[in-house]
Order: structure tokens, then C-alpha cells, then sequence
């Protein structure tokens, strides 16, 4: 049940990530920019000319893209926690639990060894 409550979550996060790329794809096609492995390989067209209007849209979108991605990752980030400290209290839980059925094993032993005491004096004393 877990799962399928943080599963928005983890969708919206690779969706940002999509988006992400899908920015980073339109940076390359409209800006001609190239990766480090593509550096030797030459330039299909000419060099672009890109208009202020241009660079301002490709940075808003990148800005855009960055902040879903930040704020993704922050709620990814917050689910992990909340998962981790709810195991913690289970697991606290659990041990209170552990330490009580111990406790009570402890007390039953020792009434067991006060009864097998007392019958064993018991049993001495009739034999006298």
C-alpha cells in the first residue's frame, strides 16, 4: 500500500527529469550546442543565430525545468524520510514489545521458581 501511495511522487520526479532532457534537447537543437563526445564530429549546418527573445525563453524554460526538478526531488526526498522514520517507530515499536514479552517470560521463570521452591520445602518439612 505503501508503494502505490508514493508513487506520484517518484512519477512527477522522472517526469521532471524528462522535462529536464526534453529542455536540454531544445537547448541543443535551437543553440547548436554539442556534447564533449560530438566535439570532434563537424557541425551539420552553420552557426545559429539566436535572438534575445530566444535565449530569454530557452533560460526561462531551463529555470522552469530546474525548479520542478528541485521541487521533485524535495518531495522525494521528504518520502524517503517519512518512510525511514516511520520504520524507526515500527522497529521502536517492536521492541518495546520484545522487551515486554521478555519481562513477562522473566516474571513467569521466577514464579515457577518460587513454586518449585516452596513445594521442594514443602516436601522436606512432611518428610521429618
Amino acid at each position: 500500500m505503501e508503494e502505490q501511495e508514493d508513487a506520484p511522487v517518484w512519477d512527477s520526479f522522472e517526469k521532471s527529469v524528462a522535462y529536464l532532457k526534453e529542455v536540454a534537447s531544445i537547448y541543443e537543437n535551437a543553440f547548436g550546442t554539442r556534447t564533449e563526445m560530438q566535439r570532434d564530429v563537424p557541425p551539420v549546418s552553420n552557426k545559429k543565430s539566436v535572438t534575445k527573445a530566444h535565449l530569454d525563453e530557452a533560460h526561462n524554460q531551463a529555470q522552469q525545468a530546474l525548479e520542478l526538478l528541485a521541487s521533485n526531488l524535495l518531495n522525494a526526498s521528504m518520502m524517503i524520510i517519512n518512510s525511514i522514520e516511520k520504520q524507526e517507530s515500527e522497529a521502536d515499536s517492536l521492541n518495546q514489545k520484545i522487551s515486554a514479552i521478555r519481562k513477562s517470560i522473566r516474571d513467569q521463570q521466577n514464579a515457577l521458581d518460587q513454586q518449585a521452591t516452596r513445594q521442594l520445602y514443602a516436601s522436606c518439612t512432611i518428610h521429618r
